[in-house]
C-alpha cells in the first residue's frame, strides 16, 4: 500500500511538472498577441493577467522539482544552519533577530530544511515586519521558531494557508503576497522529515514553530511513510491543479 500510494504521489509530481511546463508556450504567445492590443488600459491588463498566470505557473514548476528532488541526508548543526539563513537576510537591509543557543547536531536534509526555513522568516517579514528566530532542543523534539508583529491570522484559516495559492490578503500584488507556496512547500518539507509546522497566534503577531523529531543524529523519516509524508503530498498536489484554459479565460475576463 505504501509503495502504490509513494508511486501514485511521484506520477502526479511528473504529470504536474508536463503540464506546468507545457503552458508556457500558449502563455508566451498570449504575451504576444496582448502586445498589440490598440487599447492601452486593456492591453496592461491583460498583460498584468498574463504575468499572474506564469508567476503560478513558474511556481507550480518549482513545487514539483522540489517534491521531486531527493537530497542527500547529511548531520549538520542546526543552530548553525539557521543562524546563516538569518545573517544572509539580515545582510539584505531586513529586521530580524536570532537567539544564540546550544550547537544542535541534526541528520536532515539541509537544503531542504533550510528552504523550510526561509519560507517562515520571509513570510513574518513581509507580513509582520520583523522576524525574531530561535531553535531549541525540547525533551522529545527539536522547536525552530518564528515570531513577528504582525496583525496574526484568523483561526479559521490556519490550515487554509498551508494549502497551495491560497492567499489571506485580497491584493493581486505579487510583491507583498507571492503566489501561495511558501507554506505549502514548508510543510511538506518538514513533515517528510517526520515533524510539522504549528501557527500560534500571539499578544501581538504571529508564532510560527517547526517541530522536529528528537533523531539524536539518526536519519530521518523516508519520504514514503503514509501518514506525514506522502498522504500530505498527495492532498497538496489535489488542490495544486493546474490552470485550463476556460480557467484563463474566466480569469481574464474579469480583470477588463
Amino acid at each position: 500500500m505504501q509503495a502504490r500510494l509513494h508511486r501514485f504521489v511521484d506520477d502526479r509530481t511528473k504529470m504536474l511538472a508536463a503540464i506546468g511546463h507545457d503552458l508556457r508556450t500558449p502563455l508566451t504567445s498570449l504575451r504576444l498577441r496582448a502586445e498589440f492590443v490598440p487599447d492601452e488600459d486593456v492591453r496592461e491588463k491583460m498583460l498584468s493577467t498574463i504575468t499572474e498566470i506564469q508567476t503560478m505557473t513558474e511556481a507550480t514548476l518549482a513545487f514539483a522539482r522540489e517534491d521531486a528532488t531527493a537530497e542527500s541526508t547529511r548531520t549538520v548543526d542546526l543552530s548553525a544552519l539557521v543562524e546563516s539563513l538569518c545573517d544572509d537576510l539580515a545582510e539584505l537591509g531586513h529586521d530580524i533577530s536570532f537567539s544564540e543557543g546550544q550547537k544542535i547536531s541534526y541528520s536532515c536534509r539541509p537544503d531542504a530544511l533550510r528552504r523550510a526555513c526561509r519560507n517562515l522568516v520571509e513570510n513574518a517579514i513581509r507580513y509582520g515586519e520583523r522576524a525574531r528566530v530561535s531553535v531549541e532542543r525540547q525533551a522529545d523534539s527539536v522547536e525552530i521558531t518564528v515570531s513577528d508583529d504582525g496583525p496574526g491570522i484568523p483561526d479559521s484559516a490556519k490550515e487554509q494557508v498551508f494549502t497551495p495559492f491560497f492567499r489571506i490578503e485580497n491584493s493581486r500584488n505579487r510583491e507583498t503576497g507571492g503566489v501561495g507556496l511558501g507554506l505549502s512547500i514548508a510543510r511538506t518539507i518538514v513533515r517528510h522529515h517526520g515533524g510539522d509546522i504549528v501557527l500560534t497566534n500571539k499578544q501581538k503577531g504571529l508564532q510560527a514553530a517547526i517541530s522536529l523529531p528528537a533523531l539524536d543524529g539518526g536519519p530521518p523519516p523516508p519520504i514514503g511513510r503514509p501518514v506525514a509524508g506522502a498522504k500530505d503530498a498527495t492532498n497538496a498536489l489535489e488542490s495544486a491543479k493546474p490552470l485550463s484554459v476556460a480557467t484563463i479565460s474566466q480569469r481574464a475576463s474579469k480583470s477588463y
